[in-house]
């Protein structure tokens, strides 16, 4: 049996911006944005100020997120870690904002990213690796994340991330 390292997808919940304000209104919401906790503290997401995809620290008022933790096997988280270090320095996905988000047509950009899209990009790559993999010890987080690879991973937003993440985490 592998061993497991947490992450976790945080959910923004705090003031904001204006910005971040019309998002909780067009999403009915009370999440503006969402950070993936790397098993090693740092989180990786679109910055929400700078609109670029990066790694780095950072130190939450808990008060402000609404935390959902997953257990996923070491290799893989390891995998996906790397991959995001990859994705850092990206440009965000104005196309899948307008075309995805707000018209809902399911357009975007493969290259560029917004936070839930990123987060939610991320959690699918692990599946689809544990899926080609096939162990039978991963098994039960494969079932787990199929919530993810049901929904095209531009159509999220934080809060459609939010619902889907707490029955992975439940």
């Amino acid at each position: 049996m592998s061993t497991t390292k947490n992450v976790s997808i945080v959910f923004y919940k705090g003031t904001g911006t204006l910005a971040e304000k019309l998002i909780r209104m067009w999403t009915k919401s009370p999440f503006s944005h969402c950070e993936f906790r790397r098993s090693d503290g740092l989180y990786h997401s679109n910055d929400r100020f700078r609109f670029i995809s990066r790694t780095q620290e950072m130190h939450l008022d808990q008060s402000d997120w609404e935390i959902c933790d997953i257990s996923l096997p070491s290799e893989i988280v390891d995998r996906v870690e790397r991959r995001q270090i990859r994705k850092n320095g990206t440009k965000y996905d104005w196309m899948g904002i307008v075309f995805s988000q707000v018209f809902r047509l399911g357009i975007h950009d493969k290259k560029r990213w917004f936070c839930s899209k990123s987060n939610a990009d991320d959690l699918l790559y692990a599946y689809r690796l544990m899926k080609r993999v096939g162990k039978s010890e991963y098994r039960s987080f494969i079932e787990e994340l199929s919530l993810i690879a049901d929904i095209p991973i531009q159509n999220f937003s934080p809060e459609k991330l939010y619902q889907t993440v707490k029955k992975i985490a439940s």
